[in-house]
């Protein structure tokens, strides 16, 4: 089982993904917080985005839902349908644009700390 070396410490426990998915399938998953799971590359592209879209439904549906609630409800069900859905893609180009921008300005940090270094 390979673990970054930021989670060594980081991690109370670690779980290869063979006992993760069986843990799953039984329904005793507590809290996975404080456990690093060492999942394949392959099974994580696969996990990835359904993961992200439950965090995203997570923490904006309430702030959206609490702004919007009286203009949601005089919607028709395909109004609602519409206006979720290019809120969703909204949200998600939002997102992958700035960890785009993110990692293009940690690269230009990276690219200058190394002319420095050489003089």
């Amino acid at each position: 089982m390979e673990c970054p070396e930021n989670m060594l410490e980081a991690s109370e426990k670690h779980m290869c993904f063979e006992c993760f998915k069986k843990q799953d399938e039984t329904g005793f998953i507590g809290d996975t917080s404080k456990v690093h799971i060492d999942i394949p590359k392959d099974k994580a592209m696969g996990m990835i985005p359904d993961s992200m879209a439950s965090s995203l439904v997570e923490e904006l549906f309430p702030e959206i839902w609490k702004e919007k609630k009286e203009e949601l409800k005089e919607m028709s069900k395909k109004e609602l349908a519409q206006e979720m859905f290019g809120l969703g893609a909204f949200i998600a180009i939002s997102n992958l644009m700035n960890s785009m921008k993110e990692k293009e300005e940690d690269s230009d940090s990276e690219e200058e700390s190394f002319g420095e270094f050489r003089g």
